[in-house]
C-alpha cells in the first residue's frame, strides 16, 4: 500500500514538471517589464552589502550553480527555491506579505522558498514513515490515512518558514518604529536650524548607528544618487519592509514639499503620534503581562487549596 502511494507520487510529480516543461505559463508583457524592473533594483541593491539593511531593500539571489556552494543539500535547496521563485513570478503571485518579513531577517525570497520546500518534502517523508511504524507496531490505519497524514504534515512543515520569518519580522519592526520616531524629530530639529529637506534627512541618519538608520542612509544615498525624490524613496522603503508610517509619511511629505514649515509641522505630529502609539502598544503588553500573572496566582492558590484539602477528602470517602 505504502510502496503504491509513493510510486504513484512520484509519478505524478514527473507528469507535472514535464507538463510544465512543455507548456510554461506566459505572462503579459507590462507583467514581464515590471519583474524586469523589479529584479534590475534588487540586483544593484545587492551590489551595496550584505546584512539587513541591504537585505531590508530587497534582493533576489542570482541562479544557483555558482563557486562557494556549501554541502549537496544546500544546492538542492537553492536550486530548488529558485525554480519555485520563477513560476510563481511567471503566474504573478507576489507573496507580498512573506517578502515584506523577509526583507528585515537579511535572507531572499528564494532562500525562504528552498526551505519552505525541504521542510515540506521532510514533513511528507516522516508522515509515510510514522504510517509504517503504526502499521509495524499492529495499528490498522483506515485506507488513505497514510496520505492524508502525510500531506498534513507537509503542509505543517511549509508553513513553519512563515511564522518563523514573522516572529521576527515582527520584531524588527517595532525595533524600526522606535528608531523611525527619533529619526523624524532630528529631521524636524535640522529643519528648524534653517536646513532644507534634502540636507535635514542624510543629515540627521548619520547621528545614529543602529541598523535602521542605516538602512535609511543607504535609501537616501541611493536616491541621490539616482535624481529620486528622497521622500519617494522613503515612502518605497515602508513599502517593501512592511512599515506603513513609513509610507504614509513618505506620501504626505511628498504633497506639502514646497513649504518648509508644513513639512516640519508634519514630522513633528507624526512623531508625536508613533510615541503615542508605542507607549500604547507598551501599556497593553503590561495589562497582558499583568494579567497572565493574576492567572497563575490564582492556579498555585487553587493548587494549594487542593494540596490541603486531598487528605480529608480521602479520610472522608474511605468510611
Amino acid at each position: 500500500m505504502i510502496a503504491a502511494v509513493v510510486l504513484g507520487a512520484l509519478l505524478g510529480a514527473v507528469l507535472f514538471a514535464l507538463l510544465l516543461r512543455l507548456a510554461p505559463p506566459t505572462a503579459a508583457p507590462l507583467v514581464q517589464l515590471a519583474h524586469f524592473d523589479a529584479g534590475h533594483d534588487a540586483r544593484a541593491t545587492a551590489a551595496l552589502g550584505a546584512g539587513p539593511a541591504a537585505a531590508a531593500i530587497g534582493g533576489t539571489s542570482a541562479p544557483p550553480g555558482g563557486a562557494g556552494r556549501g554541502n549537496r543539500l544546500t544546492r538542492v535547496q537553492s536550486s530548488s527555491g529558485w525554480w519555485l521563485s520563477r513560476q510563481l513570478t511567471r503566474r504573478g503571485i507576489g507573496y507580498t506579505s512573506l517578502r515584506q518579513d523577509l526583507a528585515l531577517t537579511g535572507r531572499t525570497f528564494e532562500q525562504a522558498l528552498g526551505r519552505k520546500i525541504t521542510l515540506a518534502g521532510a514533513g511528507l517523508l516522516l508522515g509515510l514513515l510514522a504510517s509504517v511504524g503504526l502499521n509495524m507496531a499492529g495499528l490498522a490505519l483506515p485506507a488513505g490515512a497514510p496520505v492524508v497524514l502525510a500531506l498534513v504534515l507537509a503542509a505543517v512543515f511549509f508553513f513553519l518558514p512563515d511564522l518563523d520569518a514573522r516572529a521576527e519580522a515582527t520584531r524588527r519592526r517595532e525595533e524600526f518604529r522606535r528608531a523611525l520616531g527619533a529619526y523624524l524629530d532630528l529631521v524636524a530639529l535640522e529643519m528648524a536650524g534653517s536646513a532644507a529637506p534634502a540636507e535635514a534627512l542624510p543629515s540627521a541618519a548619520r547621528i545614529g548607528a543602529g541598523w535602521p538608520l542605516a538602512l535609511i542612509r543607504d535609501t537616501l544615498y541611493r536616491a541621490t544618487r539616482g535624481g529620486r525624490n528622497p521622500w519617494t524613496a522613503l515612502s518605497d522603503l515602508g513599502q517593501r519592509i512592511g512599515v506603513g508610517e513609513l509610507r504614509d509619511l513618505g506620501q504626505l511629505i511628498a504633497l506639502v514639499a514646497h513649504d518648509g514649515a508644513r513639512v516640519r509641522s508634519t514630522l513633528t505630529a507624526r512623531a508625536q503620534t508613533m510615541r503615542r502609539h508605542e507607549l500604547a502598544d507598551l501599556e497593553g503588553k503590561a495589562g497582558k503581562a499583568d494579567q497572565s500573572m493574576r492567572v497563575a496566582q490564582i492556579l498555585i492558590g487553587l493548587g494549594f487549596i487542593a494540596f490541603l484539602g486531598y487528605p480529608a477528602v480521602v479520610a472522608v470517602l474511605s468510611f
